[in-house]
């Protein structure tokens, strides 16, 4: 299933949200966000409090970095 996340700020408060799509898009339609900005791209300034009422929706998923082993000495014996 595909998520999508809501990044969005008011009042200096960020709010991360994942959604499928039809939960977003009927959020979309009944305004749940208020009149704001859907901004097409990460803004230059990532700090959120510099968006404005604006919204960011990016579609993906949560990775979650995996340790991998590595040489980082050797020794003989």
């Amino acid at each position: 299933m595909e998520m999508y996340f809501v990044i969005a700020n008011s009042d200096g408060d960020t709010c991360v949200e994942s959604l499928n799509k039809e939960e977003l898009l009927k959020r979309l339609d009944e305004n749940y966000y208020g009149i704001r900005t859907v901004l097409n791209d990460i803004p230059e300034n990532n700090d959120t409090n510099y968006w404005g009422e604006g919204i960011l929706i990016i579609k993906g998923s949560v990775v979650v970095p995996q340790g991998v082993e590595k040489v980082i000495k050797y020794d003989i014996k």
